[in-house]
């Protein structure tokens, strides 16, 4: 506004001379002006040229096409939605068909290509639902037929983006429609609609509000934990947490969410007003995860004047972990300062000295108070790094090293671990082949 219209044109006009997909898209902004129709043609013109190409895209071609089909992308679902529903419903059908081609011929590693169709794909089902003349029927039958067609994932959000447009009667004929085609099924494709079965049914009775629905898809022996989960997280979302506890304490095969689990299970308790059942799990899920959290919870639901003393055995519990570093961490977090300068002197060669996401901070937390500690994790950071020859980590051990130097005075005499002067040789005997790591730090040290 402050240009005023015949700078920005003159602007405008440079840009569109150097960036082709810049004055497609200044076209077609030219075009949405006067009627849906110019929008709609212009764009149908621009998707059956990239329709017609068959040439491989390159990084550096493939890079201005996904540009491009991003802003087709938003033309159809904004401007041209705006004018005219049906023909932005059109477009954008085409332009997900575009898809399957442009796949083929070219090298979507990063994902980039296949992030903008399932865009697309979302933007039609909006596109649908908020369109006023949908048959439901009708549109489970194309939905589903997108579906069954797709190999790239594109139409994965489909049900949920047109679930508006589907209602229950939609959403019922998609579940029928399914169940038939998979039940007619050749051996060559039975495993396809084996799969799509297994994650479009959950899907729609999610969409439904229906748990019954949804638990007759899964396994009903209950063998599989991360299912289990997913069960119990609905039945404790509709008020029916004592069967979801059912099926967060069956007997499972090996699981990896054992946490997942255990809050599952303290929230269907709390849900169920099982108060002793509650507070026992969450000092165990504490003890286990060692989550602060629980332990706060736990404490504010003891009797009154039982907390001081019950906070004090609990952090002694954490101070005595098998895992020093989880220890350091929660100890750092709490806080209890006094605990974690005592664990670090006791345990310090058991913290694991490449975990800098809690060292570090630590540190720098202890840095003032109790220098000792501070300095003793600033050498295991320098240690770690260079133990496992991490060339890359060897600037910030550099920089580990000038902050333990730097501490070396303030460490009281009395404090029973190795001077820094000490601690420096050992270092330089042990490690004084790393001519990289000693040329960085004699730079740290001169600034």
């Amino acid at each position: 506004m402050a240009l005023g219209p015949e700078r920005l044109s003159a602007l405008i006009l440079a840009q569109a001379e150097d960036d082709p997909v810049f004055a497609r898209t200044v076209r077609m902004a030219l075009a949405a002006k006067n009627d849906a129709s110019a929008l709609a043609h212009a764009i149908d013109v621009r998707l059956k040229a990239i329709r017609r190409s068959r040439s491989f895209l390159e990084w550096d071609k493939l890079r201005a096409l996904t540009r491009e089909l991003d802003r087709l992308r938003a033309t159809i679902a904004g401007p041209l939605a705006e004018q005219s529903p049906t023909l932005a419903i059109v477009h954008m059908r085409q332009f997900v068909h575009l898809a399957p081609s442009l796949f083929e011929r070219a090298d979507d590693s990063n994902g980039t290509l296949g992030d903008i169709f399932r865009e697309g794909g979302d933007d039609l089902g909006r596109l649908w639902a908020a369109a006023k003349d949908q048959e439901p029927r009708a549109l489970a039958a194309e939905i589903l037929s997108l579906i069954e067609a797709d190999e790239y994932g594109m139409f994965d959000g489909l049900p949920e983006a047109a679930s508006r447009a589907l209602g229950s009667e939609g959403r019922a004929t998609m579940r029928r429609l399914l169940l038939e085609r998979q039940a007619s099924a050749t051996s060559e494709t039975r495993r396809k609609y084996d799969y799509k079965v297994r994650w479009l049914l959950p899907k729609l009775a999610d969409l439904d509000g229906d748990v019954d629905a949804y638990i007759a898809t899964v396994d009903q022996g209950r063998r599989n934990a991360l299912l289990n989960a997913k069960v119990a997280e609905r039945l404790i979302a509709h008020d029916r947490a004592r069967e979801a506890l059912e099926w967060i304490d069956a007997p499972t095969e090996i699981g990896h969410n054992g946490r997942e689990l255990a809050d599952l299970r303290l929230r269907a308790l709390e849900r169920l007003g099982d108060k002793p059942a509650a507070q026992m799990q969450r000092r165990q899920i504490f003890e286990r995860w060692l989550d602060r959290e629980a332990l706060r919870a736990w404490l504010r639901n003891l009797p009154d004047f039982e907390d001081e003393d019950a906070e004090q055995a609990a952090l002694a519990h954490v101070a005595a972990h098998a895992d020093a570093t989880s220890a350091l961490a929660f100890l750092v977090a709490w806080p209890d300062h006094a605990r974690t300068d005592r664990l670090i002197r006791a345990r310090h060669d058991e913290l694991n000295g490449r975990n800098y996401v809690i060292l570090r901070p630590a540190a720098e937390a202890l840095y003032g108070r109790y220098p000792a500690a501070a300095s003793l994790l600033y050498r295991r950071l320098v240690d770690g790094a260079l133990d496992s020859a991490s060339f890359k980590n060897y600037p910030y051990a550099a920089r580990d090293l000038k902050a333990a130097a730097a501490l070396a005075e303030a460490i009281p005499g009395n404090a029973e671990i190795p001077s820094h002067e000490q601690w420096t040789l050992s270092l330089r005997e042990r490690h004084g082949r790393k001519a990289g790591f000693w040329s960085i730090a004699e730079g740290w040290n001169a600034r």
